[in-house]
């Protein structure tokens, strides 16, 4: 009697699919290098979109969603007009002031770093410090002012890059709008990738992209928003100076989780050095208490929209910023929590061939 083959185990169509689509994903991923400035106004639109939606599906709630897509773009321009009428004139002045008193920098350094050298010595003797520090302080000195040399012949960069940014915006704002009205043409195009027993699975996904993004977005503008506002307000009863640009910094670095409260933080130290450095602690102490109530405001506002733990974050921030810049470090927190809902739904159950842990009635919800 002839033996029976006794079968591998290995589906051989089942990996053929894997490692197509891992070609897949590279080619994609090759192609996307090549086109950046694309990639930037699609995921900027795409952003700006999740933001919206929140707000959109609130609007639909009383209006049509034809209605309540133009009118929260409506209220979205007026506000970034009021934005680019009011703030960035301002902002602008006040930072061309800041160049304009360059020359007083290293002065102001040398002074600072004399007096606290003449009051270690008063306190506590002449031998408190080595003959060491002078070189160590020149050395000092000779660095802030290559890095002040270099930020200055990078103006006219920096106004070309924040031209690009404007140009990506507008294209990324008019895209966002065209996302949101097709977005039912979007989620069918979605679904139709995936077989029919799956497609509960990927109507879960879709929705909790929505809540993970939207969330996070809305949330993130939200508190960003308030760092600005409180920190120019409160610094514009205490010190004027600088008082709109440190705002507009605070709100915009705030959306950095934890480097950018601390970028933040070191620029209002230097700027308040031009004045006094009790100026300097005033700002450094405004900008650390207004960002600490925007932390304890984050709950609050976002909810549970992302549910991961700090030290994922802090990993997602690390490696985000260390593999794509600051688009890594914005796009961190959420891109952690959609890693964390592809795992669950679809690496998890492959890897171990259990079912998701997601309740019937939980994918039941979105078919």
């Amino acid at each position: 009697m002839p033996a029976t083959p006794i079968s591998s185990g290995i589906n051989w169509r089942h990996v053929g699919r894997v490692a197509l689509l891992v070609a897949l994903v590279a080619a994609v991923a090759y192609v996307l290098t090549l086109i950046p400035r694309t990639v930037e106004v699609f995921v900027l639109a795409t952003l700006i979109a999740y933001g919206m939606s929140p707000v959109v599906r609130w609007m639909s709630r009383r209006i049509p969603r034809p209605a309540a897509i133009a009118a929260t773009y409506t209220l979205f321009l007026l506000l970034a007009a009021i934005g680019f009428i009011i703030i960035v004139p301002n902002t602008v002045e006040q930072l061309q002031s800041v160049f304009a008193r360059g020359a007083t920098y290293m002065p102001n350094a040398q002074r600072f770093i004399d007096q606290t050298a003449v009051g270690l010595r008063t306190r506590f003797g002449e031998h408190i410090l080595p003959a060491q520090v002078q070189g160590i302080e020149a050395q000092v000195i000779g660095k802030l002012s290559s890095m002040f040399t270099v930020a200055l012949s990078g103006v006219g960069s920096v106004i070309v890059n924040v031209a690009n940014g404007i140009f990506v915006g507008v294209m990324a704002v008019v895209l966002s709008y065209f996302l949101l009205a097709h977005v039912d043409d979007i989620r069918s195009s979605f679904y139709s990738l995936f077989h029919e027993r799956a497609q509960k699975a990927a109507r879960f996904f879709a929705q909790e992209v929505g809540r993970v993004v939207g969330g996070y977005i809305l949330g993130q503008a939200i508190l960003s928003t308030f760092c600005a506002v409180a920190t120019f307000l409160i610094l514009l009863g205490l010190t004027p100076d600088y008082a709109l640009l440190l705002g507009v910094l605070t709100g915009v670095l705030y959306a950095v989780p934890y480097l950018g409260v601390l970028i933040a933080i070191v620029i209002g130290g230097l700027l308040g050095l031009l004045t006094s450095w009790k100026v300097a602690l005033l700002i450094v102490v405004v900008i650390f208490v207004v960002t600490k109530i925007a932390d304890f405001l984050v709950p609050k506002v976002m909810g549970e929209s992302v549910g991961i733990s700090p030290m994922a974050i802090i990993f997602a921030l690390f490696a985000g910023g260390e593999l794509f810049g600051l688009w890594g470090l914005i796009l961190a927190i959420p891109g952690a929590a959609l890693f964390k809902v592809v795992w669950t739904l679809w690496i998890h159950p492959w890897l171990t061939g259990k079912p998701a842990p997601i309740s019937d009635e939980e994918l039941e919800a979105v078919s």
